[in-house]
């Protein structure tokens, strides 16, 4: 069997960080550049699940001056995550090919450096996404991307092999990891090329 891990952020949904910048930008007295600047001291303890959402918050209130209400931070952090239909649509199918004994040729898993309140939002706003045969966010398994530990666990959760693998992300140094593995690559920039890609790759590799 074939096996097909994507990326979420840019490749599975649309995620524009500029407008949660802006969101949280406005509930504080700092501007989306402030932001930008400190956000990058705790983007691995959130990302990795080390730093809860509260002491997320509590940081903003003290750096940013952020609305010291928890709701409406969370309600703002959340701002720039969008559903993307058509992506969504591909990835789902892509379980349903059926090889020639009739069995699925594709498996399909999700690896994303993320955090917990996103995940919260996607659970809510894009449930489909866990009916993926793995889902692997990185604040629930204490890893992010690029470490090659993350796809390997990856492999590991899909009991897939790299050679039969394929990864897909927005970021090329993510896909460097990957294929320093063993794993097939593409560096997503939009689906118009994306998409020939993979079924490229799924031709090629038929058994």
């Amino acid at each position: 069997m074939k096996t097909i891990i994507f990326d979420l952020g840019n490749v599975l949904v649309d995620y524009q960080p500029e407008v949660l910048l802006t969101a949280v930008s406005a509930i504080s007295q700092s501007t989306p550049a402030q932001l930008r600047q400190f956000a990058a001291e705790f983007t691995h303890p959130f990302g990795t699940g080390q730093m809860p959402p509260q002491d997320l918050h509590q940081k903003h209130i003290q750096l940013a001056g952020a609305d010291p209400h928890y709701p409406v931070f969370v309600h703002a952090f959340c701002q720039g995550i969008f559903r993307d239909e058509a992506a969504l649509e591909y990835a789902l199918a892509l379980r349903q090919r059926p090889s020639a004994n009739g069995q699925p040729a594709v498996q399909v898993g999700l690896l994303s450096n993320t955090n917990e309140l996103h995940v919260d939002w996607l659970h809510r706003h894009v449930p489909e996404l866990w009916q993926l045969d793995a889902v692997i966010m990185s604040n629930e398994v204490g890893l992010m991307k690029p470490d090659p530990a993350i796809y390997r666990l990856a492999l590991a959760r899909l009991g897939a092999t790299a050679v039969t693998t394929l990864f897909i992300d927005d970021i090329p140094e993510n896909v460097q990891a990957a294929q320093a593995l063993g794993i097939s690559g593409i560096v997503h920039r939009n689906w118009a090329e994306t998409e020939p890609q993979i079924e490229q790759w799924l031709i090629r590799n038929t058994r």
